[in-house]
């Protein structure tokens, strides 16, 4: 059961990370809009300019956090079944082999990107 409550725990903070990520970035398009819409020309319609942007973060994000399943549980169960082939995996390789893993899986190359990276510090 422990198994049970650590993964929906991992799994919430996937999801917090992936709203405050959206927050975050909301907040960075606002302020950036802010700044141009100071140069912007006097009588320039800036709410259709504010809004067409707002529809295209949103999409964006919106397909990146998509595509960011991590699937906790499945990374467990492959993890379990690895160390049932290889008891003697440190905790390394381990995360190389976690890494290996959600490379393969994720189809969000951004993501493929970073996973990569993070094998090749665990060599």
């Amino acid at each position: 059961m422990t198994v049970e409550n650590d993964l929906h725990r991992i799994t919430k903070k996937i999801d917090d990370f992936n709203d405050e990520t959206k927050l975050n970035l909301k907040l960075h398009v606002e302020h950036e809009a802010q700044t141009h819409r100071r140069i912007l020309p006097t009588g320039f319609f800036y709410g259709a300019v504010h809004e067409e942007i707002q529809a295209v973060v949103d999409e964006r994000m919106h397909d990146f956090t998509k595509n960011t399943e991590l699937k906790p549980q499945e990374l467990y169960v492959y993890l379990q079944e690895e160390i049932k082939q290889n008891p003697t995996l440190s905790k390394r390789q381990l995360h190389y082999l976690a890494y290996s893993h959600l490379e393969r899986i994720t189809t969000n190359k951004f993501l493929k990107k970073i996973y990569k990276t993070m094998k090749k510090r665990m060599r």
